[in-house]
């Protein structure tokens, strides 16, 4: 009897283990096509204002929301009052995601591309919201997608006061459910990152914690591809210039372990002075960061994107 229960947890276990290889080893050219269509979908649902469909993609328990110019959203309730606010203050006349690339990561994709948002403000004005977003998908047994995390911003400077009709709420952030060392490991490099941009070496920062074939996207600029266009982009972004930073914390607010790479959601509060400290601003903004191991083991930024808050 024994030896026949056995028997039967065998084929179920293995049942599993090939249902879940099956689910990763479609194409990416096919979750490609499934996140095309969602896409469509979800452009018509912002321009006929359907909450609905927006909200059904998110996951039910932590779904993690980082809009550009608005504190990061950890509740489906907190998304769905960010979008209504929309809906009950602007016209969105025509919105439009393009893919630029798809990354399978075990049971999860990475989505990166740019955006088109195209709508009236409250003033009756025309406004043309052109960047670019990293969406963070879930691939469930069923092969339905559930959306983990986005993130997105402008390619250009854009005026914060263009999205004032936004209020923001409070949400409460997650607490971290992954291994102590993974947590350790990256709040190390996150640790090197502060200290860098500190110090204002932005050279070191590139070489020492982007991966050669990173894409990093930030606040202001286009998607930035490859190390050949990260380093220019942090030497000049980091020279001193009179500038210090007086002051920089970066934390994790959730993370997932995936193999080799570790997908972690990030914020950071800056306190910075200019023209020996007559000048002072604090900057708070957050960021989702792709870590991947490289040869020796090293977790790199192999995907990365940031915006204010």
């Amino acid at each position: 009897m024994k030896k026949k229960y056995l028997l039967i947890t065998i084929i179920f276990l293995s049942f599993l283990k090939l249902s879940a290889q099956d689910q990763t080893a479609k194409s990416i050219d096919y979750w490609k096509e499934k996140l095309n269509s969602i896409n469509t979908q979800l452009a018509d649902a912002f321009v006929n204002k359907d909450i609905n469909v927006i909200m059904k993609y998110y996951d039910e328990n932590e779904p993690t929301c980082m809009p550009e110019y608005y504190k990061a959203i950890y509740s489906k309730y907190g998304i769905a009052y960010y979008y209504q606010q929309w809906f009950d203050n602007v016209k969105i006349n025509s919105y439009k995601r393009t893919i630029y690339e798809v990354l399978l990561i075990k049971n999860h994709l990475v989505e990166i591309g740019t955006f088109t948002n195209n709508f009236t403000k409250p003033d009756s004005t025309l406004f043309v919201y052109d960047g670019k977003y990293m969406n963070v998908w879930r691939i469930e047994k069923d092969e339905n997608l559930t959306l983990v995390s986005e993130i997105w911003g402008a390619n250009s400077a854009v005026d914060k006061s263009n999205f004032s009709f936004l209020k923001p709420q409070a949400s409460n952030m997650p607490k971290l459910k992954v291994n102590k060392s993974v947590s350790d490991e990256v709040n190390k490099r996150n640790d090197l990152i502060a200290k860098l941009v500190t110090k204002r070496e932005g050279e070191k920062h590139a070489t020492e914690l982007f991966a050669n074939d990173a894409i990093y996207m930030t606040y202001d600029t286009p998607m930035l591809i490859g190390m050949d266009n990260i380093k220019p982009y942090f030497v000049e972004h980091e020279k001193p210039n009179g500038v210090s930073i007086d002051f920089l914390e970066i934390k994790a607010s959730k993370m997932i372990a995936l193999d080799k790479f570790v997908i972690e959601y990030g914020y950071y509060y800056v306190d910075v002075s200019w023209d020996k400290k007559k000048g002072k601003a604090t900057v708070t903004g957050k960021s989702t960061n792709i870590w991947k191991r490289d040869k020796n083991g090293v977790l790199m930024l192999y995907r990365q994107m940031v915006n204010h808050d």
